[in-house]
């Protein structure tokens, strides 16, 4: 079974935001516990890149409550980028299904496109008809 979150296509841009997603993370025990996040670049290949940060990167969750960390995608170059998210409890035993959460983070960076469709309409001579609106000259 594959465990990948996918954070699908976006523009590759400086834009600082990019895409972030909210993960829960819970404790479901009668003690609290801190756990601790990193996201690490899945391969040292240069044909894909990294492009993920995780914040915060340490919670302390009280008993039978949860708190949100979030992980954000921002591609810079039209390129697939991948990483490993790990979510570790601190002093848990990493080998159980409860002291170690890990799973791949993907997506890909595009650039914008444009697409133009073949006008439907033709004049007599078969030659496409473009319509446009009216515009007062001078004008946006």
């Amino acid at each position: 079974m594959e465990r990948v979150f996918w954070f699908g296509t976006l523009v590759a841009s400086k834009n600082p935001e990019g895409a972030k997603e909210r993960f829960k993370i819970m404790n479901p025990n009668k003690i609290p516990c801190t756990v601790k996040f990193t996201v690490k670049p899945r391969s040292q290949s240069k044909s894909e890149g990294f492009a993920f940060e995780v914040s915060p990167d340490t919670l302390k969750i009280e008993p039978h409550k949860h708190k949100y960390v979030t992980i954000s995608f921002n591609p810079t170059a039209m390129m697939q980028y991948g990483a490993i998210f790990e979510a570790i409890v601190e002093h848990g035993d990493p080998l159980s299904k409860t002291g170690k959460l890990v799973f791949e983070l993907r997506g890909e960076g595009t650039l914008p496109t444009l697409l133009v469709g073949k006008p439907e309409e033709v004049d007599n001579e078969g030659n496409p008809v473009l319509k446009f609106k009216k515009t007062m000259v001078g004008r946006e």
